[in-house]
């Protein structure tokens, strides 16, 4: 038996549904995009949903104070740089993500949503396995 289910009835459903609901809708409309919008190139696609996650991003920052904190390690220390290290591991994650989306975009493109959705569920399973492998000891 589901102990959540045991414990707290059909509320203990209400976030996977809700990320069912939204991964849906997204997988959907992605399609519906790759399909209706005369997006020239696959950098279209990826640029897109790169520039529709900018407003929400600056607003987390702004809401969690981010900015204020580095206006403040800015005027502490007038001469502060930002580590080698992380500005190279910030820019490999950059080179990464930009790869992810365009492997995403192109694959959306090849396949049903049913099957993107399927692969990315199946991606979820294996990057969850993988962590109780490797951190879960």
């Amino acid at each position: 038996t589901d102990e959540k289910f045991q414990s707290q009835g059909l509320s203990a459903y209400t976030w996977p549904t809700a990320y069912l609901l939204v991964i849906s809708f997204e997988m959907a409309y992605g399609k519906r995009i790759i399909k209706s919008v005369d997006l020239k190139t696959l950098s279209g696609p990826v640029i897109y949903t790169n520039m529709l996650g900018w407003p929400p991003m600056l607003m987390f920052a702004a809401a969690g104070g981010e900015f204020t904190r580095l206006k403040e390690i800015y005027l502490e220390n007038s001469v502060y740089m930002f580590p080698q290290v992380g500005v190279a591991l910030l820019f490999v994650g950059c080179i990464i993500g930009t790869g992810i989306g365009y492997s995403g975009w192109w694959c959306r493109g090849k396949v049903s949503a049913t099957t993107y959705t399927l692969i990315g569920v199946m991606n979820k399973c294996i990057t969850v396995l993988m962590n109780c492998l490797v951190w879960d000891q």
